[in-house]
């Protein structure tokens, strides 16, 4: 089927945005008194809110499907592997197969969680695929309700909470980081995980604010001691360009990551046939990630904005375990039911939500209220109505 690619207003892609000058550099007295000697709400979300504005213009709308009455808007994260899934669902036309008549879809991409969040809060987006602060933030906002109705994927810090250098650096553990130049873009999963860090190890590091193309740049120049990014990136600069080495992951502390899929509370109510036919898409592509890894990688490669990355790049920031790790990690569990995983579970109710709170960013946790998972228990009973070869309850998927 034919995709049509049109541009959003002012589209940017990532590279333009790295060439602008959004470089700041932070060190220990920024940081002032705030709780568990993290940044102050300013500090921290300042930088979201500054990144939100460059990144909602950065973006491409892709239509699937034919003539319709209806139009299903994602928001889509195309340089995330937690949120691949997505890509599985997009460019393997999978929403196409399940949808009622008269539906189509409209792939709408941002280089970042809080855009999406921002754009299902003032209706522009339907469907969504975030990371752990925008997902909370989105799911808890009191102006357009929204429920999380599934993982996107999940890992032990292997797909954001990810450490590199420079090929040339030669540390032993985090605590030689102490006082070092470390890349970060702030406001995002891989800061929130950073500052963990520097809590668990009593260090502080010099942190240079940036976007991920900048970091990559700077730790081929060697002009940062090591630099956190989530995947593809980190194999991009390991796997294809030979130009970084694996430091350490968010394996090391036990910090899981994590990707989700959101609805608007609107639109699952209005069009909940629909709903349910994109949760039976998103189990498929989780389907497909787990018994049909070839296909996987075709997928994921058919996406423009990626032609830069090699399949075997691809490949590795999808299933291939980091051997900075003491003991081999999954590098990516391919779950939908987030009941089903404790780790995220807790991450998402309590360790990611009680920093938000701690930032002054959320007055509450999310509760169970901002979770639907009847359309994801839906979506399984139908596909197993339907006969499917495969198994769509997510029973292999352990916390092992």
């Amino acid at each position: 089927m034919p995709t049509d690619r049109t541009p959003c207003a002012d589209e940017r892609t990532d590279s333009s945005i790295a060439a602008e000058d959004r470089t700041t550099v932070h060190s220990e007295s920024t940081r002032d008194d705030s709780p568990r000697g993290l940044p102050t709400r300013r500090q921290f979300f300042g930088a979201v809110g500054a990144t939100g504005i460059g990144l909602t213009a950065g973006c491409t709308s892709s239509i699937t499907g034919g003539s319709s009455d209806e139009t299903i808007t994602v928001g889509y994260q195309q340089f995330g592997t937690p949120y691949w899934s997505e890509l599985l669902v997009k460019n393997g036309e999978l929403a196409e197969e399940y949808l009622p008549d008269g539906y189509s879809v409209e792939w709408q991409t941002a280089l970042q969680g809080s855009v999406i969040g921002n754009r299902m809060v003032s209706g522009e987006n339907e469907i969504g695929y975030n990371g752990d602060m925008p997902t909370i933030m989105a799911i808890i906002n009191e102006d357009t309700p929204i429920s999380m109705t599934g993982l996107s994927a999940w890992s032990w810090g292997q797909q954001c909470n990810l450490v590199i250098t420079p090929t040339d650096r030669d540390f032993d553990g985090p605590q030689d980081l102490d006082g070092m130049n470390v890349g970060i873009t702030t406001g995002s999963c891989t800061h929130r995980f950073w500052l963990d860090v520097e809590e668990r190890e009593g260090i502080s590091a010099e942190i240079t604010d940036t976007d991920i193309n900048t970091i990559l740049a700077e730790i081929r120049e060697g002009n940062l001691d090591a630099g956190l990014m989530w995947e593809p990136n980190p194999s991009m600069a390991v796997t294809q360009q030979e130009e970084a080495n694996w430091f350490f992951t968010g394996a090391r502390y036990n910090d899981p990551d994590m990707g989700s899929v959101s609805m608007t509370d609107e639109f699952i109510e209005e069009n909940e046939d629909a709903a349910i036919a994109y949760m039976k898409a998103e189990l498929e592509a989780k389907h497909i990630f787990e018994d049909d890894q070839e296909r996987a990688v075709e997928l994921i490669g058919e996406e423009p904005d990626l032609e830069d990355y090699d399949a075997e790049t691809i490949e590795a920031s999808i299933y291939e375990p980091i051997d900075a790790n003491e003991e081999e990690v999954n590098k990516m569990e391919f779950a939908t039911d987030m009941r089903q995983i404790e780790p995220i579970d807790v991450h998402i109710k309590e360790t990611a939500a009680n920093f938000l709170v701690d930032q002054g960013e959320i007055e509450r946790a999310p509760e169970e209220d901002d979770f639907n998972w009847d359309i994801l228990d839906a979506a399984i009973e139908e596909l197993e109505d339907e006969g499917v070869d495969w198994d769509p309850t997510d029973e292999e998927v352990t916390t092992e």
